[in-house]
C-alpha cells in the first residue's frame, strides 16, 4: 500500500511538473521566464510557425490590409511599422493588396523568425525587415502613418512600455492597430480588461479608439494620434 501512494504521489508530481512546463513554455510563450527564453521559442518555433498558426490569404486581406487601407484613405502609400512582426504576415498582407504603393518596416527580435520572413519577400518588394526590441525602437519621433503589433502585446516583458513607443514613432493623425487577449485565465498580469487598455491608450493621447471582434482569443483594438496641439481626448 505504502509502495502504491509513493507512486500516486511521485505521478502527481510528475504530472505538475508537466503541467507546469507546458504553461511556461508553450501556453505563454515563455513571457514569464524573460526575453531570452521568448526568443528562444520562437527561434526554435520559426520554421512551423505558419503551420501551426494557420493563417488565412483571405481573412488577412479582409480583416488586416484593406480596414487598415480603407481607414487611411486617399492615402494609398503609407509607410507602415509591423512590430513583432514574426514571419511577416502583416507586410505580406499589405503587399498583396492591389492598391497598396507604400512601405513596411516589419521589426522582431527573432532572427530565425525573421529569416522566415525574408523568404516570402524579394528586393522588389516594399519590405524592409529589422532586428528591433519593442519598448526601444530605432526611429524618430512621428514617423510613421500606420503602426500595428498583432497577437505580441501580452508576451512582451513591459506591454505599458511598448504601447507607449508604438505611438511614439506614429505620427500625429495615424492610424495605431493593436490586438488585445481576450482569454486571458492563464496568463496572469499579461494581459489588459478593455477598459482598461482604452483608458491607456487615452493617456497616450490616442482618440478615436473602436474595439472590434477578431478572433476567439484577440479584439481588434484601432485608434488615431492626436496632433499635439489638440486638446486631451
Amino acid at each position: 500500500m505504502n509502495d502504491l501512494l509513493s507512486l500516486l504521489i511521485l505521478a502527481l508530481i510528475a504530472a505538475g511538473i508537466v503541467a507546469l512546463g507546458w504553461w511556461l513554455l508553450i501556453e505563454t510563450e515563455g513571457v514569464y521566464l524573460g526575453r531570452r527564453v521568448v526568443i528562444w521559442l520562437y527561434d526554435v518555433y520559426a520554421g512551423r510557425y505558419d503551420d501551426i498558426k494557420h493563417f488565412r490569404r483571405e481573412y488577412d486581406h479582409m480583416y488586416l490590409a484593406q480596414p487598415i487601407l480603407k481607414r487611411i484613405e486617399p492615402n494609398t502609400a503609407p509607410l507602415i511599422l509591423d512590430v513583432a512582426t514574426g514571419t511577416g504576415r502583416l507586410p505580406l498582407a499589405m503587399i498583396r493588396h492591389t492598391h497598396f504603393r507604400g512601405h513596411v518596416i516589419g521589426a522582431d527580435l527573432s532572427r530565425r523568425m525573421l529569416d522566415q520572413a525574408s523568404r516570402k519577400f524579394t528586393s522588389e518588394h516594399p519590405v524592409s525587415l529589422i532586428v528591433a526590441p519593442a519598448e526601444y525602437l530605432p526611429f524618430a519621433d512621428d514617423t510613421f502613418d500606420v503602426v500595428t503589433c498583432l497577437e505580441a502585446l501580452e508576451f512582451m516583458v513591459n506591454p505599458r512600455s511598448v504601447l507607449a513607443e508604438l505611438v511614439r514613432v506614429l505620427k500625429p493623425n495615424g492610424l495605431l492597430l493593436i490586438t488585445n487577449r481576450i482569454s486571458t485565465k492563464l496568463m496572469p498580469g499579461k494581459t489588459f480588461a478593455t477598459e482598461d487598455l482604452v483608458r491607456i491608450l487615452f493617456m497616450l493621447n490616442i482618440d478615436e479608439i473602436s474595439v472590434e471582434k477578431w478572433q476567439v482569443d484577440y479584439d481588434q483594438v484601432w485608434g488615431l494620434k492626436l496632433p499635439p496641439d489638440s486638446p486631451a481626448p
